[in-house]
């Protein structure tokens, strides 16, 4: 089993990274080596769809064959299968894959396969001693992802587990992100290669799929299921989003995708992490981080809604075209300089930190012990709804804010009852995530409104005549039908049946 974090840095950082005391002592001395990698699959891409990788390696000295494959990736950390062995030179060899793991996919396959894609870099490695004595490969990787016409530069740090627990690579990591611009990533040298080879741009967004519970599964089961699925939904958007370049096609999916991340992992490691009583001294002290992420990402998606939706009706009661293009650009680049803000904030130091803390989280086994039971969390699911159902005779008296406020007690019901789920049957909770979900859309699109008017303000500000404009511009927001602010009675609890 190969465990290993996965760090890309900017080249401009690498000479401090190799200055680092860290590596000062003779256990620590570098070695340097050049070397070719070549990547097979099938021309349909078989390999890469069965998640794994093949490759053969030269140093300039010697060949060796790799297969990698199965495993995980959270948090930047990989943990895969790897078998790997000497062959004669650049011809694939079969006979010491006979009965592994690989064979049932490779065997068959074995005629179809042809090279790919390659990698070229020239690697640096130390072996050092963790925190708690455990053993460290550390590798600097700089060189080149290449498939026929295209390049892509490569450039990182890999740490992997020789020997001891898994806990010593995060300390390590977290000790060198403090120092260094490292930032974690989920994808394999094979991955980025495969999509390069292909041409193909970084799979499209995803939504949440529901947490991975077993059957029985206690209170602290259904948390770290919850916090494992809600990270994994970070990490199938993010790439995506980091990837898209300003003035080029923009989806923003991802980056809603990546928002709703965020806000379920907040509800994961607050209510639900704290009602199961696991991990809470871990857990606690990143509310504030994801806090500060989240507001950094909803920014960034309210120019989004704002320049999708609300803009072009808005446009359109515009007469003067030269005042309408202008206000166009102006709100073009309010909602580009969001989005530039939003991808440096997955990319600081404090995400990084945030990510390996919850890496780190996930990767320590539980303690065993008696099974929690789940009262703590259904006295706070019968809190929130309480609190939703004393608000429902006298909506239209509240106040944005409130409003507000209530839309986010929805959406904390939501995600607690798509994290239990599980544990019901599935028409118990239908009624109540179809009442929460109208109620999320209510909510949002007089939320949507309210920051709408903010951003007009905004706009216009840098107008000539900006109070007549805005005048016009908000009258022509205020034309738009709006859904009026009722809601059924709430069901029946289901945690109660």
């Amino acid at each position: 089993m190969e465990i290993e974090l996965k760090l890309r840095l900017p080249p401009d950082a690498l000479a401090a990274l190799r200055a680092d005391p860290l590596w000062a002592g003779t256990d620590s001395h570098a070695t340097h080596k050049q070397l070719d990698n070549i990547y097979f699959d099938t021309p349909q891409r078989a390999l890469a769809q069965a998640g794994i990788g093949l490759r053969l390696r030269s140093d300039g000295k010697h060949w060796l064959q790799t297969a990698k494959g199965g495993g995980s990736s959270r948090a930047g950390l990989h943990q895969r299968e790897e078998i790997e062995f000497a062959v004669a030179g650049p011809v694939l060899e079969w006979g010491p894959l006979a009965g592994t793991a690989f064979a049932p996919v490779l065997e068959p396959l074995k005629d179809q396969l042809q090279p790919q894609f390659q990698t070229r870099f020239k690697r640096e490695i130390r072996r050092i001693t963790g925190p708690a004595g455990g053993a460290i490969e550390v590798a600097i990787d700089q060189g080149e992802i290449l498939a026929r016409e295209r390049r892509e530069p490569l450039c990182e740090l890999e740490l992997e587990l020789l020997d001891g627990p898994v806990d010593e690579l995060f300390a390590l990591a977290l000790l060198l992100v403090e120092r260094h611009p490292l930032v974690l990533d989920s994808r394999s040298k094979a991955e980025r290669g495969d999509r390069l080879a292909q041409g193909r741009p970084p799979a499209p967004p995803t939504k949440a799929v529901a947490a991975d519970v077993p059957l029985g599964g206690d209170a602290r089961t259904v948390a770290r299921a919850a916090v494992e699925a809600a990270l994994a939904h970070w990490q199938a958007n993010e790439a995506g989003f980091l990837a898209q370049p300003q003035g080029g096609h923009y989806d923003s999916e991802y980056l809603h995708q990546l928002r709703v991340a965020v806000r379920r992992l907040r509800v994961a490691c607050g209510p639900l992490a704290g009602a199961a009583q696991w991990r809470q001294e871990t857990l606690a002290p990143l509310q504030d981080s994801l806090r500060a992420l989240g507001q950094r990402l909803g920014a960034a998606r309210d120019w989004d809604v704002f320049m999708e939706e609300t803009w072009p009706p808005l446009a359109e009661s515009l007469h003067d075209a030269a005042l309408r293009q202008k206000l166009q650009e102006a709100a073009a680049l309010q909602q580009a300089t969001a989005r530039l803000r939003a991808q440096a904030a997955l990319e600081e130091r404090d995400t990084q930190r945030l990510l390996l803390q919850l890496g780190r989280c996930l990767a320590q086994p539980d303690d065993d012990g008696p099974a929690l039971p789940f009262d703590a969390l259904t006295a706070r699911l019968a809190k929130l709804a309480h609190r939703l159902r004393q608000a429902l005779p006298r909506l239209e008296q509240l106040s944005p804010t409130r409003l507000h406020r209530l839309r986010i007690t929805a959406k904390k019901l939501r995600y607690l009852t798509e994290f239990i789920a599980a544990r019901y049957e599935p028409q118990a909770t239908e009624a109540w995530l179809d009442w929460l979900k109208k109620a999320q859309t209510v909510f949002g699109l007089h939320n949507d409104r309210v920051t709408a008017r903010a951003h007009i303000e905004t706009l216009c500000a840098g107008m000539e005549q900006p109070g007549k404009l805005q005048h016009s511009l908000q009258a022509a927001l205020r034309e738009r039908a709006q859904p009026e602010l009722e809601l059924p009675d709430l069901p029946e609890p289901y945690w109660r049946a």
